[in-house]
């Protein structure tokens, strides 16, 4: 028989209770087909935050402001309704006012509840409010990845650099890595904008690729189209165009097919309106998955830790990008411009909603 050294069993004890500490992970599984994976092997404990039902569960979100976000609300608002022991489910929105997003925390802790999940407008903002709530025993799941700098209990969250990367590689390579750029970020002062801007400017360094053009369109289509509508008025040349939102996509195509301008590679996302304009249009393009399922998630994440169920300290969702081969694949005729993919809601809600 081979002796076993004293080292080798501890190190074998330690991989056994940490495959048994990820299976009851995994009997929590926040979104299928493995759209959001475990970023962390820190975990809470089995009945660290259980608590009986029935719960309230309180929701501060940044702010609304396109049909992402109010999709996302609706998968949230869908997965907590089909949980009997969710008696209160009180969503806030702040606007993007850090101080409106500070006074609906502090509110919310007023009103007793079981958890928050709270998506901050920038980390400054949501730190302290994680902080407070965590001093309460109150858990909480937080959209984004902010790391050792907030004592969330669990964070969920896709997008941010790999986003932009994904992107900002796609214009490299569809430009062979020269040219003059547009670029159209999102809402100023957010971290998810910030994070998808330093993802596009990681891609595109070391090249001859040129930002000569940058504005901030708020993922918002008539805001895009109005500032696209304006360079293109302009004279600006333009090689390429990154985009921090789909809706803004859109609306530029539909400005230079107006203008009668010839179409450029522009990047885009998950989103059935982009991936129309995206096969009418046959502007060369990429579309990045933000799932909007993401709302599902938290949800579900929060009942999992009412329920005492261990969950990873932080899941992050990063799967390949939509490319033009796959489009026939994801794109939705039946329905209309709002909807975006991969959703967590039945089919039925999901005609229901966004029929054409």
């Amino acid at each position: 028989m081979i002796a076993i050294s004293k080292k080798f069993k501890k190190t074998l004890l330690a991989f056994t209770l940490l495959g048994a500490a990820a299976a009851h992970a995994a009997d929590v599984e926040l979104l299928p087909g493995g759209l959001l994976t475990a970023t962390s092997a820190e975990q809470t404990k089995p009945g660290q935050f259980k608590k009986a039902g029935p719960w309230r569960v309180g929701v501060s979100f940044a702010g609304v402001g396109n049909s992402w976000i109010v999709q996302m609300i609706q998968e949230m608002r869908f997965t907590a309704s089909q949980n009997k022991n969710i008696k209160d489910f009180i969503f806030t929105e702040a606007n993007w006012q850090p101080a409106k997003q500070v006074a609906d925390v502090e509110d919310l802790l007023t009103k007793k509840i079981d958890i928050l999940i709270i998506g901050p407008i920038s980390q400054a903002t949501g730190t302290p409010l994680i902080e407070k709530a965590a001093k309460l025993g109150i858990p909480v799941v937080t959209f984004g990845a902010y790391g050792r700098a907030a004592q969330s209990t669990t964070e969920v969250w896709a997008g941010g650099r790999v986003f932009g990367q994904q992107g900002g590689e796609f214009l490299r390579r569809e430009l062979n890595g020269k040219g003059n750029l547009w670029v159209f970020r999102g809402i100023a002062g957010v971290d998810e904008e910030q994070l998808r801007y330093e993802g596009f400017r990681k891609a595109i360094d070391g090249s001859s690729l040129k930002i000569t053009s940058e504005v901030f369109g708020d993922w918002n289509y008539a805001k895009g189209k109005q500032l696209c509508e304006n360079l293109v008025l302009s004279g600006q040349p333009v090689d390429g165009i990154w985009f921090s939102g789909a809706e803004m996509t859109r609306a530029c195509i539909d400005v230079f097919k107006e203008s009668g301008k010839a179409l450029v590679p522009m990047t885009g996302e998950a989103n059935n309106g982009f991936l129309r304009a995206w096969k009418e249009s046959g502007v060369k393009s990429v579309a990045p998955t933000f799932t909007p399922g993401l709302g599902a998630a938290v949800v579900r994440a929060s009942v999992g830790l009412l329920e005492g169920k261990p969950l990873n300290r932080s899941y992050f969702s990063m799967p390949a990008p939509i490319t033009r081969d796959q489009l026939d694949k994801f794109y939705r005729p039946d329905l209309n411009d709002s909807y975006w993919m991969p959703t967590t809601l039945p089919e039925a809600k999901v005609v229901e909603l966004f029929k054409r």
